[in-house]
């Protein structure tokens, strides 16, 4: 499911990504150009692959509690859960992760921007030059800083991806003045942040400078 979700997550990310950042070229200054461009393409890739999110989660929690609706498959989950809970459920919490995903993907392509450009003045040399592990740090650097940044938003998108019935919370805020009260900061908001560090950090550096190594090569052999 995380499979299934992710490709088409990705693709539409990058692709629109390059679609707003010619469509907001004359903005300035550069940076902004890219944390806008960034924080438009997030939201595509969400709106775009939500329902998918939610059967990723969904699984997940089958697979760690043994929950008693066993889905066979993404198909048999999406089916289920608009049978069972109408297709709105399988939208529930998007505006939650809306709200996270804007800042995230903004910060995340514009911090890598940044950083590549301070490495190129550095080294002073062009884009094409710049070694594949400094854009690889570089994509490390955007992801730890985006990351912590949102990760509060996360967690109130799971809770509503997970939680069967009506909303959990009333509001996106109330979710979160909610937690911070009953759980705290480290225990509730920021739980499970260390583990996510491990998994999306290396995560998001190879991709960025994958797609930044592919972009660039691609560019080269049209020339």
């Amino acid at each position: 499911a995380a499979v299934i979700r992710v490709i088409p997550y990705t693709a539409i990310q990058f692709a629109s990504y390059e679609f707003y950042k010619d469509f907001f070229r004359d903005v300035q200054p550069k940076a902004l150009t890219s944390i806008i461009s960034g924080s438009c393409a997030g939201l595509t890739a969400v709106a775009c692959t939500y329902p998918l999110d939610t059967v990723r989660a969904r699984m997940a929690l089958q697979l760690e509690t043994g929950a008693a609706t066993a889905y066979r498959g993404v198909g048999d989950a999406l089916f289920t859960i608009t049978k069972e809970e109408g297709i709105t459920a399988l939208y529930r919490g998007i505006f939650a992760t809306m709200l996270g995903v804007t800042p995230y993907a903004g910060l995340k392509f514009g911090t890598y921007e940044i950083m590549k450009k301070s490495m190129r003045e550095w080294l002073h040399v062009d884009e094409k030059d710049l070694p594949a592990w400094m854009r690889v740090a570089a994509g490390s650097a955007a992801g730890l800083f985006a990351l912590t940044f949102v990760y509060p938003f996360d967690v109130v998108r799971r809770r509503y991806q997970t939680h069967k019935g009506g909303a959990r919370y009333p509001s996106v805020f109330a979710a979160l003045t909610t937690i911070l009260r009953e759980e705290g900061i480290s225990r509730g908001l920021y739980r499970g942040l260390s583990l996510n560090y491990i998994k999306t950090l290396p995560n998001v550096a190879i991709y960025m400078s994958l797609y930044d190594l592919i972009k660039l090569h691609a560019f080269s052999a049209s020339q």
